[in-house]
């Protein structure tokens, strides 16, 4: 699975204790990643809405989906390598992808 900017796939949840241990994950990283076929950087995707969460509604899908109510977490990085993924879920809009990496960006400044 070679993943690209926008696609969410499930992956191991290096923050998740329990027998659970998977989630899905938006894929922010582009083309210009220093490791870009074999690590990306993801951010989690949530069925928990906290403060600054972003709703996934099914208008934000190009394709595919999740099975519940859904929030991207940006404050919540990933580095999964590409042997980590385990599942391709789908795809979102460039636009709600965007948005997300935007707000990634603006808490690192």
């Amino acid at each position: 699975m070679r993943p690209e900017r926008g696609d969410v796939v499930r992956s191991r949840d290096p923050f998740k204790l329990g027998s659970e241990k998977q989630r899905p994950w938006l894929i922010v990283s582009n083309r210009k990643h220093p490791f870009s076929e074999e690590q990306y950087l993801a951010v989690a995707i949530s069925t928990k809405e906290y403060d600054h969460s972003i709703a996934l509604r099914p208008a934000v899908w190009e394709t595919g989906g999740v099975p519940r109510e859904s929030f991207a977490s940006p404050w919540a990085v990933h580095s999964p390598r590409r042997e980590e993924l385990v599942a391709w879920q789908g795809r979102l809009t460039g636009s709600c992808t965007e948005r997300i990496v935007d707000v990634v960006q603006s808490s690192l400044r």
